[in-house]
């Protein structure tokens, strides 16, 4: 086939084929090819493998492919933590936070891919990406804050945002998301209620937050009551200083007003002579000039006495022809008048006929209209006044009980804010009595050195007054009475001052006088609870102590001794620490000084039963315990020497009366608690009680 034979219809189906496969290629292409735009882009699954698709597109075969579409718009999920879900900070305090997160998937084909993969069509839907990730929100926000308090996180809230915002970037990185902002849009502490006594988180932030609050309420008190003593004190100070200054204005009153007095007596005389001469010179200038005005008013009046005739000639020529001119003007006018009153005339009877009849007519009108009208209005006034006269009964009678309950209820309020006011004032008065008083009495002492020196003025001034009262006229009398008068006011003010110190004074000391009177009453009855108590404790520990036995008594008496033993020790050989040396003599076996105690001792000391050896019981004696023990032993086996032991504790220091008190006390121990050897000395004896204690 030629292009020749090619006829219209073929060209015709050509073209329609033609078009349907165009059509046939677009369709297919809106069908298979997926675009990605600014807000969505998607991930492709399949045959080839996975392909991002961030800008541009892909075809995506019903069968081979998949796709899933991700999100790319920021989201803003909001935090809301309060009530008992509030977070605890640093300080154990809660704190409700509201905070703003926006967040997007990262704009890169690996964190797409992820997002794809972790949270699917979750980015196309704000509440379930919400939920999936509102509790990493949450646990940064909770994590932060419990490192910081809650005054930090207010005064510091970019560090806080920046450190939730690295906490939660951290963890959605793994989810494909990024972190674009953090917004803190609201901190506040939670209530008191939400905190829980039974938590110890809750418990701790409760007492802190509790001592803030009173400690506020205390210096709110202490800044008021401070402000009040010193508004007080001002008012005081400034009444004060008012008053001085009053007195001191009105000496300087007084004191001018002499002053000007003298000065004005001066400028009178002053005045007056310069008057008098000021008046003769006056008069002789006046004398002259009048002589020389006389002169030229006569001069002058020559000359215009020539002038004043010529000029009247000339007027009464000017006048005559005015006069015939005039004349002929009013004449002429006069006709003219005439006329038109003439005709105004006939015109305004015709108009007032017109306008009588007019007038009679609506007279009548008016006058029946008039009466119905006043019917009508009388009666509506009177259902007015009627309706009023009751709607006021009843509103005054609403009034006043309304005006009774308000006043009843005021009443109460008032008493209750009295009474507390009262107390309130009874709790400032009695905190601030003692200041008050040492206040008010240097105030008085002052007011008392301030009203002598005033006296002391005062008369010095009445001197002075007697003295310019022989000199001066009656005016000064008359200063002399307002001074009086102004000192009795004054007088009378610091008297009247005085008096309400004195009443505030005895008030004060009547209130202190119960007080103290109170205060001694609650004392006697603690003192009478605590004698009471104090002799039934007496009473049980004599009963107790009566009801033990001998040996009990004995014992505690010796271990009350045992364990005071070393203090007695120590200061009975205190005087010992000044000895550069000492020495104890064994006179056992000299001739007239034996018995059979010493023998007993040296039989003992020796241990061979042999009386004639003092050196072994010296020895003995010596290497038996330490200095003390020797000390005391030795005076105790030896007490029938007491002038020569003596002589020798006093050599070394020792007072004999320490010595016999303990040995009368070990010697008691020794009949207490006797040795199975009966032949063992004294020294035998108070060895074995030592150790026994």
């Amino acid at each position: 086939m030629t292009v020749a034979d090619i006829t219209g219809a073929d060209i015709i189906a050509i073209i329609i084929l033609a078009a349907l496969s165009i059509a046939i290629v677009v369709y297919l292409l809106h069908w298979l090819y997926r675009r990605s735009s600014k807000e969505v882009s998607f991930v492709r699954t399949g045959l080839s493998g996975e392909k991002v698709v961030l800008s541009g597109g892909a075809f995506v075969l019903p069968i081979v492919h998949n796709i899933t579409t991700v999100g790319m718009r920021t989201l803003r999920i909001e935090v809301k933590r309060g009530g008992d879900k509030s977070f605890i900070t640093k300080n154990r305090m809660r704190v409700e936070i509201v905070a703003e997160f926006y967040v997007r998937v990262t704009p890169t084909k690996e964190a797409v891919s992820i997002a794809a993969g972790t949270l699917g069509k979750r980015t196309m839907e704000p509440e379930s990406l919400r939920d999936l990730v509102q509790g990493r929100f949450v646990d940064a926000l909770g994590v932060v804050a419990a490192q910081m308090s809650m005054e930090e996180i207010q005064e510091k809230r970019g560090e806080y945002i920046n450190a939730v915002k690295g906490i939660a970037t951290e963890s959605l990185s793994s989810t494909g998301l990024e972190l674009e902002a953090v917004s803190l849009t609201g901190l506040d502490q939670a209530g008191l209620e939400v905190f829980d006594p039974s938590n110890a988180f809750d418990a701790e932030g409760l007492t802190q937050l509790t001592e803030l609050i009173e400690a506020g309420k205390k210096r709110r008190n202490d800044i008021e009551q401070d402000t009040a003593i010193s508004i007080r004190t001002k008012n005081l100070e400034s009444e004060q200083s008012a008053l001085e200054i009053d007195k001191e204005k009105e000496f300087s009153r007084l004191l001018q007003e002499r002053e000007i007095a003298k000065q004005r007596d001066k400028e009178h005389t002053d005045m007056a002579v310069e008057t008098a001469k000021q008046e003769r010179l006056a008069e002789e200038a006046r004398i002259q000039s009048a002589e020389e005005v006389e002169k030229a008013r006569i001069q002058q009046q020559d000359t215009i006495e020539v002038e004043r005739s010529l000029r009247e000639h000339e007027l009464t020529l000017q006048i005559e022809e005015r006069k015939k001119l005039r004349n002929d003007i009013e004449r002429q006018t006069e006709i003219d008048i005439k006329e038109k009153n003439l005709e105004a005339e006939i015109k305004k009877l015709d108009i007032e006929k017109e306008n009588e009849f007019a007038r009679l007519q609506q007279q009548e009108e008016i006058a029946v209209r008039s009466a119905k009208q006043k019917a009508n209005v009388v009666k509506e006034e009177s259902e007015r006044y009627y309706e009023s006269e009751q709607a006021q009964l009843i509103s005054e009678e609403n009034v006043k009980k309304l005006k009774i309950e308000q006043q009843r209820s005021i009443e109460t309020t008032r008493i209750e804010n009295e009474e507390k006011t009262m107390v309130r004032e009874i709790e400032k008065r009695k905190q601030l009595e003692i200041e008050e008083r040492e206040r008010e009495l240097a105030v008085t002492e002052k007011d008392k050195l301030v009203l002598n020196a005033d006296v002391e003025v005062e008369l010095a001034r009445a001197k002075a007054a007697e003295a310019e009262e022989k000199v001066i006229s009656a005016r000064n009398v008359e200063i002399a009475e307002r001074k009086k008068t102004v000192e009795l006011i004054s007088a009378a003010q610091q008297a009247e001052r005085e008096a309400i110190q004195l009443t505030v004074l005895a008030n004060a000391e009547k209130e202190a006088s119960q007080d103290r009177e109170q205060a001694e009453q609650y004392t006697s009855l603690a003192s009478k609870l605590r004698y009471e108590v104090d002799a039934a404790g007496k009473q049980l520990l004599n009963e107790a102590e009566n009801m033990r036995s001998d040996a009990s008594r004995r014992s505690a008496l010796r271990m009350q001794l045992a364990s005071n033993l070393d203090s007695i020790i120590r200061e009975s050989v205190k005087p010992m620490q000044n000895i550069d040396a000492i020495k104890i003599l064994d006179v056992n076996g000299l001739p007239g000084f034996s018995d059979g105690h010493s023998r007993g001792n040296g039989r003992d000391s020796g241990g061979s039963g042999e009386s004639g050896s003092p050196t072994s019981s010296d020895s003995a004696s010596v290497s038996g315990g330490n200095l003390a023990d020797n000390v005391v032993n030795s005076a105790l086996r030896y007490r029938a020497h007491v002038p020569f032991v003596d002589s020798l504790l006093q050599e070394i220091g020792m007072s004999p009366g320490e010595i016999s008190n303990i040995s009368n006390i070990l010697k008691e121990d020794d009949k207490e608690f006797p040795v199975e050897n009966g032949s063992r000395g004294g020294k035998s004896k108070a060895t074995t009680g030592l150790k026994k204690k």
